[in-house]
This record gives structure tokens, sequence and C-alpha cells, in this order.
């Protein structure tokens, strides 16, 4: 079975405070005599389920065009973890299964999911994909240190995803972000495969 995780894309998509909205404006119609139709598409690089890659918050790190694909394409697992922050502790009682590389954390929707000492306990552990189903893994704030954590030792961000449909457990996670060139975000479109 394939549970799509991504959320949808329009002009009703929430972004992030700051970022742009997305437009979705027609350039060619059929009906109007055109050989096609052809849409002109403008959002923020951190759209709906999208990838932050190190570049996000690291000068010179890698960029989305750089993430290897076996980071995005490999076993995974959702971990169920409720609306309240995420630290250390909280992820000592998820029990994840040692070796655990990709971690999809599902909050229903909680806002500032992980805390620093969340991030350092990820680190720790080796995981080098971590997801959440919110439009950031960390509220606004002017430093931003759970992303600076994760980014700096080289832990990829997957934000916006809809892990409603998913129950907690392992799956085959597969996330394609667009390979914008020395690009510090992209949409990705994300599945997991049971």
């Amino acid at each position: 079975m394939i549970i799509d995780i991504s959320l949808p894309i329009g002009p009703g998509t929430p972004v992030w405070p700051g970022d742009p909205p997305v437009l979705v404006e027609s350039v060619a119609r059929i009906q109007d005599g055109d050989p096609a139709d052809v849409s002109r598409l403008s959002l923020g690089t951190h759209t709906g389920t999208h990838v932050d890659p190190p570049a996000h918050f690291v000068p010179g790190a890698a960029t989305i065009d750089d993430v290897p694909l076996d980071v995005l394409i490999g076993p995974a697992v959702v971990a169920a973890c409720g609306a309240r922050p995420i630290d250390r502790a909280a992820f000592d009682a998820l029990s994840l299964a040692e070796g655990a590389i990709r971690v999809l954390l599902k909050t229903g929707g909680a806002t500032g999911a992980v805390t620093s000492d969340g991030a350092q306990w990820l680190v720790e552990r080796g995981v080098r994909l971590v997801g959440v189903d919110t439009l950031s893994i960390e509220p606004e704030t002017v430093e931003y240190p759970v992303h600076r954590i994760l980014l700096g030792a080289g832990v990829v961000i997957v934000e916006g995803l809809d892990l409603r449909a998913a129950a907690p457990g392992a799956y085959q996670l597969v996330c394609l972000p667009l390979p914008i060139v020395d690009g510090d975000g992209a949409p990705a479109r994300a599945v997991l495969i049971t």
C-alpha cells in the first residue's frame, strides 16, 4: 500500500509567516484557442511538504541538489508524539528501534515539535532525516536552534508532512524534492510504502 504524505500545493496552501504565497496563473488555455494548457507557478522553496538541506541555515553546506537520494529513500519510522514539545526524554520514551535513520514525527499539527535537546538526541543517534507534520520543526524564533543543530550535523529536515493516514510503525519512505540548483530547499512529493 502507498500512502501519500504530501500536502497539496495551491493558492490556499498555508505558508510560514513572511514566505511568499502560492500563485498559480494561467498563461495558455485550450478553451482560449491555445494548443495546450500551461500555467505559471510562483511559490517559496519551503512551501507545503518540503525538504530543508543543510544550506538552509549553514552557509556553504549542501544545497538541495546535493542531498543524496539514499537519505531521502529507505526505511523510516513514523512515531506518534502528540501535541507536546519533543525533548530528549520524549524521544527516550518513544523507544525507537536502534539504528533508525529516518524518523517522521506525528504530532497532530502541534507547533514547535522538537526542542534543542531533542535535536541533539537525534544527532547523537545518527538520524539522517527527520520529518514533521508541521510547517516548521520548531516555533518561529530569531535564532532557530533546532534547525542549526540538525542541519549543522548534516541531518535533512522534511517539514509539512501529512501523516494523518499513517499509523505509527515502520515504512519505506520515498521523498523526492525538486532538484533546484544551489537551492536552500524545495517542495517534495513524499510517500510511505507498507
